[in-house]
């Protein structure tokens, strides 16, 4: 004959095997849940660093082409555009070029909208790439230069007219970065 030793043993059990698993399960999907979350958001903040990056691309490349517009004479340098009568209301004259002391700010500047004389207040090179040129200095003089700049001869011309270029750079998400650089380009 059997002892009732084991069936008093079964009812003993008070099921905390049972109780013991559900909390550690739990406690992985808790896990898993915060990873996943976290997942997300470094998803999120890679695809917004990608946005400025070529927020800050497309403003480099808007540079690049107003600085290769004046160096080349594409951009009339001084008597188109930057004598012209500038009005505030309407915009410069000549698309993107200001003269000195228009007193335009390129930071709360209409970029993408036109003047009453029916110019763009900027040049756009491509989707997402604009820039203004503003003349800051004519015939100034290298500091330090003489007929010989940089151990080569400038054929005595040691002026320039100095330009301040602003260019601004959007990226499909909306992200916007502002570049600015001095350009000089001899006078003589």
């Amino acid at each position: 004959m059997r002892s009732n030793h084991a069936s008093g043993a079964a009812r003993r059990q008070t099921g905390s095997t049972l109780i013991i698993s559900l909390i550690i399960l739990i406690l992985l999907m808790l896990l898993g849940v915060t990873a996943m979350t976290t997942s997300d958001t470094q998803y999120k903040l890679t695809g917004n660093l990608q946005f400025e990056d070529s927020a800050m691309n497309n403003a480099e490349t808007a540079i690049n082409a107003a600085e290769t517009a004046l160096g080349n004479g594409t951009i009339a340098l001084l008597n188109i555009g930057f004598t012209t009568a500038y009005v505030s209301a309407n915009g410069p004259v000549t698309a993107g070029l200001y003269p000195l002391n228009s007193g335009i700010d390129p930071f709360t500047l209409s970029w993408t909208g036109s003047g009453g004389n029916g110019n763009s207040y900027a040049v756009q090179v491509a989707s997402g790439q604009h820039y203004i040129v503003e003349l800051m200095s004519t015939n100034s003089r290298l500091v330090g230069s003489s007929q010989v700049t940089g151990g080569r001869s400038s054929s005595g011309c040691n002026q320039v007219n100095t330009y301040r270029i602003t260019a601004r750079g959007t990226s499909a998400r909306g992200a916007t970065k502002f570049i600015q650089s001095f350009y000089s380009v001899l006078s003589c």
